[in-house]
Order: C-alpha cells, then structure tokens, then sequence
C-alpha cells in the first residue's frame, strides 16, 4: 500500500498491475452493493441518478461518500472518496487492505442485545483497524433501522435493532475490496476531498440534507452536524467549480431554501423513498437532483 498527501490531506492508495486482471480472474454477477446501511443511501435510486452524470470523465470525486452506493454502482475507472466521518472511511480501508480479516471479527460476534451492548460500549481508540471496521459494520446491520448516529463526544448511541438476519455478506467484502483496489480514500471536509478536481473530472454531492423536519433529518454522522452554513458553504463551492469548468451533480431534499441556494442551475424533482421514517405514510417524498451542465 502506498500512502501519500493530497494537498494536506492524507490518503491511501493500493497499486494494482491491472484492474481488468483483477476482475477477469473472478468475475463477480453483479457489482458490489454497499456493506453498510446509511440513512439517505442512493441504492434504489442509483440507475436514475447515473442516467444523468455525465458519459464521459477522468476520475470521479464523491466527497460525501457515505454507504458509496453510486460509487459501486458506477464503477469509475479512478476515483477519490472522502466522508467526515472517520470510523467509516477507516472502515473502507480495512476492507480493501484485508477484508478477510474483517470478515474473521465478524464471526465472533454474536447478533444479541448482550453482544450488541457490549460492543457499543468499546472506545473506538482501544481498536486496530480491523476490530474497528468489524464493528461499524456489526453496528450498523444489528442497530435500530441500521441509523448511524453519535452524540456530540463522537460515541455511537443507536439502540439494539432485534433483527433476526444476517449481518455481513462476505461476497459483498470482498467484491467492495475488489472494486476499491485503485480508489483514493480520504477523511475528510467535502471541500478537501475537491482540492485536486480539475475540468476533466466529475463530482457527485450527496451531503446531509437540508432539513425537512421529523425523522427525515437524521444528519448526527459526525459530532458536528451538517448545519444551513455549511449548505450555504457548498452551495458557494459548487458556483466556484462551475467558474472552472468542473462538471458536478448534486442531490438535496426539495425545500425553497435549497432550491435558492442553487438558482440558475438546472434542478430537476425525483421521487425517492425515506425508509428510516417511522411513518410509513411519510416514505414517500420528492428529492432534488442539480446539476451545472
């Protein structure tokens, strides 16, 4: 594995002879699904979104990556990931380095509320690497409705979900690995995950949205939440990247505020469903999809 600096910010790449090699040797039926379960994931709406990126760019740049479901879906030939969130992109680099290993620690954990509490109570900075990917993946898939959420001292504070169902897919981890091989990976702000775009390349943004009110606004990823400045500061980022050349789409939920901050792009309504609301009436709602070109 090398390891390097991106304009401040540290990353990790593994070198591969040949991507094509790779894939060939073990060809996978589908592409790898996200092994996490994040609350405002672009599973179901994947296709619909990547209908409307562009055919052709260098790298790929998702400075939000959460659960990475259009990452995995769109398989970019070169691609930089960032996400505030550290616990998670370590976790991302955990499985590409040995998902293996990840896999082992799994095993040992047992899908009970005992196990569950006990394994919530567990500080991060006691872990290695591995035990700390095991455990955000175990986390997340045994959790109450798979929420990611920590109070403001960064401490995972979702109850225990009671779900009798698996909770890891090693062909998922492995196919993840697979695909992360030539990916950069930084932890990060958003606008650090940019720093090195340039015209030839494409950016997807999928930040915490704006709020709409109610369990739609679940956005405590990180000790700071992702607040209307902060919206305001990308909005103010994605004009200076239009003014370079650099084409990005943008999702957000459909509100005045949202729809003003991006005037004079082209903003098109998607329906999407919300399944974290406890009100399965509520599910259904429209999103926002803006784009600069």
């Amino acid at each position: 594995m090398a390891r390097a600096r991106l304009d401040g910010l540290q990353y990790y790449k593994y070198h591969a002879s040949s991507m094509s090699e790779v894939l060939v040797a073990k060809p996978f039926a589908n592409w790898s699904k996200p092994f996490v379960k994040w609350a405002g994931g672009k599973q179901a709406l994947a296709d619909r979104l990547i209908s409307h990126f562009p055919d052709r760019f260098d790298t790929y740049c998702e400075p939000f990556v959460g659960g990475g479901s259009i990452l995995f879906r769109l398989r970019p030939k070169q691609a930089i990931i960032c996400d505030a969130n550290g616990w998670l992109m370590d976790t991302y680099i955990a499985i590409r380095e040995d998902w293996r290993k990840v896999a082992r620690i799994l095993d040992t954990l047992r899908n009970t509320e005992r196990e569950y509490l006990r394994i919530r109570k567990i500080k991060l900075g006691d872990l290695d690497l591995f035990h700390r990917a095991a455990h955000m993946i175990y986390l997340n898939k045994t959790c109450f409705r798979g929420l990611f959420r920590v109070n403001r001292d960064g401490r995972f504070n979702v109850p225990f979900g009671d779900y009798d169902r698996r909770y890891y897919d090693p062909e998922v981890l492995e196919q993840a690995a697979v695909q992360l091989r030539d990916v950069q990976i930084c932890h990060g702000d958003f606008e650090l995950g940019l720093a090195n775009i340039t015209s030839r390349d494409f950016t997807y943004l999928d930040p915490p949205y704006y709020r709409l009110g109610g369990y739609s606004d679940f956005n405590r990823y990180t000790p700071l939440q992702f607040r209307a400045k902060d919206h305001m500061r990308l909005a103010a980022v994605c004009r200076e990247l239009h003014d370079r050349g650099v084409r990005w789409a943008l999702t957000n939920s459909d509100t005045p505020y949202v729809r003003a901050l991006f005037r004079g792009f082209r903003i098109r309504t998607i329906s999407a469903r919300r399944e974290i609301n406890l009100d399965s009436r509520k599910r259904d709602i429209s999103e926002l999809l803006i784009t600069n070109y």
